[in-house]
């Protein structure tokens, strides 16, 4: 009687518990995307690019990856916001950065066009470069190439989240 007692509180327990560890672990769900913040000096028509730069950080395809990321993914940044790197010009193996405000669903855009690996002196990169961050630091860094205002500069490039905006190396697109 014992033995059957005990394996049915196992059964019993192994049948809820998953269920609890489940709710709790998505109790808080990311909101729902809201907009795109750029602190910097933007595009007149769009407001949704930096100025003079060919991403529009508002267009559909963005804004999809957006509402994908918050829906499928966990803070990975600075406490509460999630990192996405997006391919923007994938024959070229460049990506766009944003940090998403998993509490507001604010889209903040890192003051670059796009990333990719070292160019070497070539007109393309052969690969897609590297980017660093940490939920628990606000700190953004990439080693590569970085295109800004049709500009490439390369090397290790690192950038701090703070307040509404990047700061850290200088690009053209800090400029108010």
């Amino acid at each position: 009687m014992r033995k059957l007692f005990i394996t049915l509180i196992l059964t019993i327990t192994s049948l809820i518990l998953p269920d609890v560890f489940a709710k709790s672990s998505n109790s808080q769900r990311n909101h729902a995307y809201t907009g795109v913040k750029i602190a910097y000096a933007t595009s007149e028509l769009t407001k949704c690019s930096f100025q003079y730069s060919p991403i529009n950080f508002c267009d559909d395809e963005h804004v999809a990856a957006y509402n994908n990321t918050l829906n499928s993914a966990p803070a990975n940044f600075n406490g509460h916001y999630i990192i996405l790197a997006r391919p923007e010009f994938e024959k070229y193996h460049q990506k766009s950065v944003v940090a998403i405000d998993t509490q507001s669903g604010l889209a903040y855009p890192l003051p670059i066009d796009s990333f990719s690996g070292f160019m070497h002196g070539r007109p393309t990169a052969k690969d897609g470069g590297q980017i660093s961050y940490s939920i628990n630091s606000n700190k953004v860094c990439i080693r590569g190439a970085i295109l800004v205002y049709r500009s490439f500069e390369e090397g290790n490039f690192c950038f701090e989240f703070v307040g509404d905006k990047f700061i850290g190396h200088h690009t053209e697109y800090m400029y108010p």
